[in-house]
């Protein structure tokens, strides 16, 4: 079907008629904007798609509201989607609107992770201004702002990493890129001054970012919450090929493929688990504070590179089943965490429910051999390559077997297991975690290091009772049975035996 082609004059009486109008009427900017789409430029209403038009018509009457001064029926929007769905594009047009046709002074912000996502929705601001250039007429653009020409609007572009204050009181908050934040400090602070505007409207725009975070209790909180208008969006951009898709597949790990393009919030972002597997590990338990009657408990220790991390794991057996007991972190107050600290709640922990206590003896040892002179056993689990491969092995099937139930108050084991990936190496597997901004896997780890004993105990294997006596035979072995000793085994003995 031939295109219709209208007379110069015609084209331009529109144009006109719709920059006109444009004052009052923010869906009718919205509509008649040229914008640059994934085929090019085209007319916005030509290509919006309904998740977008959604959007738009019930954020629109409270943006107009706002503008006028007066109370917007919704003031809280939370706006989650897929790569390259247009977040930051709809945002920067819904913004120009109200920096180009101010009727009072406003103040607005857009506050992200640092100055590279900050700078996301200026730059969308600046493509739609070249597309429209009849805009320059009303709005220009600084380094960090985007304002009005007669200073009746402004738009402050604010990142977590840029020095300054950020103590102004905005009639528009716009907090960009949640899931990427790790100074949340910057971003309450900001919230805190958008609630101190009562006829204010605050919007979150994210992709799906990482369970058990701050970014995913913010998002529980606006679900739970009548006051969030939620707009979803958890589906691939509809401007991708399925060619784009597969190759974004291909080379990404399931949880981030899943997570930036299907919308799923992921434990982390590494790939040695299923999601579906660690979602049936946590149960409505809660942590133990002491011994069950019939169970056998293990407990393991990780302790961070230069003693800046650690992480406590209890693991009970009993009735045919593996069960989370306890679960302890310390993260430092300054440099270094508090090794004392540390060392005096293992002693009470493995005293209370007669845990062994398995050990990486590179950062430990020292730690060990004190708690060894309190009584409490301890073996030694080197990460060479057979134990590497063994813990890798043993955490990946009693994931993926389900054989383990546990509790999660805090996020933290999710966490953990989420950022684990399996390397193939040359004896085996290892665990590596992947660097995020909670630091260490140091509660996963510790999983690690003492689940393959209760794996054993679970298998029958039997090691030390809670109605075993412990009273050392005071007679000195014979040189063939010290030869014959396991190495953990005669670590003790020689620990407690006088020189001879």
């Amino acid at each position: 079907m031939a295109k219709v082609k209208f007379p110069a004059d015609d084209v331009r009486r529109v144009q006109l008629a719709y920059q006109a109008a444009c004052p009052g009427d923010c869906w009718g900017f919205l509509r008649g904007l040229t914008i640059p789409s994934a085929t090019g430029p085209k007319l916005f209403a030509s290509c919006m798609t309904d998740f977008q038009q959604r959007a738009f018509l019930d954020m629109v009457p409270s943006i107009h509201v706002l503008r006028d001064g007066g109370m917007p029926p919704k003031r809280r929007f939370w706006l989650e989607r897929t790569k390259k769905s247009s977040k930051d594009g709809d945002l920067g047009a819904l913004l120009l609107w109200l920096v180009a046709f101010p009727t009072r002074p406003l103040y607005m912000q857009v506050g992200a992770a640092d100055r590279d996502q900050a700078a996301i929705v200026k730059r969308r601001i600046k493509d739609i201004l070249h597309y429209n250039p009849w805009l320059d007429e009303f709005v220009e653009i600084q380094r960090f702002k985007v304002r009005h020409k007669k200073g009746m609007a402004e738009l402050d572009i604010l990142a977590a990493d840029i020095a300054g204050a950020h103590g102004e009181t905005p009639d528009l908050l716009v907090l960009n890129e949640l899931s990427h934040v790790t100074k949340w400090e910057f971003l309450e602070n900001l919230m805190d001054n958008a609630t101190g505007v009562p006829r204010g409207v605050v919007i979150v725009a994210t992709n799906a970012g990482f369970l058990g975070t701050t970014a995913y209790v913010w998002r529980q909180n606006a679900e739970k919450s009548g006051d969030w208008a939620m707009h979803v969006w958890s589906k691939p951009s509809p401007w991708l090929s399925e060619s784009d898709i597969e190759d974004a597949r291909r080379r990404s790990t399931k949880s981030r493929f899943n997570r930036l393009y299907w919308g799923k919030w992921a434990s982390g972002k590494g790939d040695a688990f299923d999601e579906a597997d660690i979602d049936a590990m946590f149960r409505d338990l809660e942590p133990l504070d002491g011994p069950e009657t019939g169970w056998r408990y293990v407990a393991g220790l990780d302790l961070g590179v230069s003693h800046d991390h650690a992480g406590l794991v209890l693991v009970g057996v009993g009735e045919g089943r593996l069960r989370l007991a306890r679960m302890d972190a310390w993260e430092p107050d300054g440099d270094e965490i508090d090794l004392r600290e540390v060392e005096d709640h293992v002693l009470a922990c493995c005293r209370r429910f007669r845990a062994d206590l398995y050990y990486d003896p590179w950062q430990a040892t020292l730690m060990a051999q004190r708690l060894r002179g309190k009584g409490i056993r301890t073996v030694e689990v080197p990460f060479s390559g057979q134990n590497l491969n063994r813990m890798a092995n043993t955490l990946k099937q009693v994931v993926e077997n389900h054989q383990l139930e546990a509790f999660d108050v805090d996020g933290r084991l999710r966490r953990d297991l989420g950022k684990l990936c399996l390397v193939e190496k040359s004896y085996g597997y290892r665990l590596e975690a992947t660097s995020d901004e909670f630091g260490h896997a140091d509660v996963g780890t510790a999983l690690a290091v003492c689940l393959p004993r209760a794996v054993e105990m679970l298998q029958g294997k039997r090691g030390l009772a809670p109605e075993d006596d412990l009273t050392a035979d005071s007679t000195p072995l014979s040189e063939d049975e010290l030869d014959a000793m396991p190495a953990e085994l005669r670590d003790i003995y020689d620990s407690g035996v006088p020189e001879r």
